[in-house]
């Protein structure tokens, strides 16, 4: 390995640890601020991961996949609201993907399930976070057959890779059946919480 090749690993692994830090730590202000932000992250081990078909962040319901360089990119606000959203992917049972003719409508509407759900939580959203406010309350699958009417879905944005179309771009992060389950018995017991959740989001969890 020549000097150049030892400094250009040396930079990408110190981005990587930078970059880690930075998630870490928004975990550590959940611990004070909101506490089922901070009960649910601790079941997403933090990975950075630089590979070449990997530019995003994404989930398989036990790691949370981020790109250095792509985290760089991002505010602290967008960055949070990242770690939130992918985490709510678990909980509302994202992990797979029903057949649907089109995989880019089913990641919108999922996101926009998700995004609704984190503004009930009073996280903040992105000014580009994808939310179609005449759908709030809506379900993915409702949000899905809405979306038939879109005149172009391609102009509509995702900021993650969909959990169930992460094998494309990371080999053996297909999630396990075991996973899924464990998350949906994860929103059963949020659900029981209802003192510190809002009515719908309790709501939602307990019909996972």
């Amino acid at each position: 390995m020549d000097i150049q090749t030892c400094s250009l690993t040396a930079s990408v692994t110190s981005q990587q640890e930078r970059e880690l830090a930075k998630w870490q730590a928004d975990r550590d202000t959940w611990a004070n601020t909101l506490p089922v932000m901070n009960f649910l992250s601790q079941f997403l081990t933090l990975t950075p991961v630089v590979a070449p078909s990997f530019d995003s962040a994404s989930t398989d319901g036990r790691h949370l996949y981020f790109c250095p360089r792509y985290s760089a990119s991002l505010s602290d606000e967008s960055r949070r609201f990242l770690q939130a959203h992918l985490l709510w992917h678990c909980v509302a049972g994202h992990l797979t993907a029903p057949l649907v003719a089109n995989h880019h409508r089913w990641h919108l509407a999922c996101d926009h399930e998700v995004n609704a759900l984190l503004l009930e939580l009073g996280i903040t959203l992105p000014f580009d976070a994808l939310l179609f406010p005449v759908c709030v309350g809506r379900s993915a699958r409702k949000v899905y057959r809405w979306l038939e009417g879109h005149p172009n879905t391609s102009l509509e944005k995702t900021a993650d890779i969909h959990p169930a179309a992460l094998w494309a771009h990371l080999p053996n992060t297909t999630p396990e059946q075991s996973t899924v389950t464990l998350w949906r018995h994860r929103a059963h017991l949020l659900a029981r919480e209802t003192d510190t959740l809002p009515e719908r989001v309790a709501k939602f969890c307990e019909s996972r």
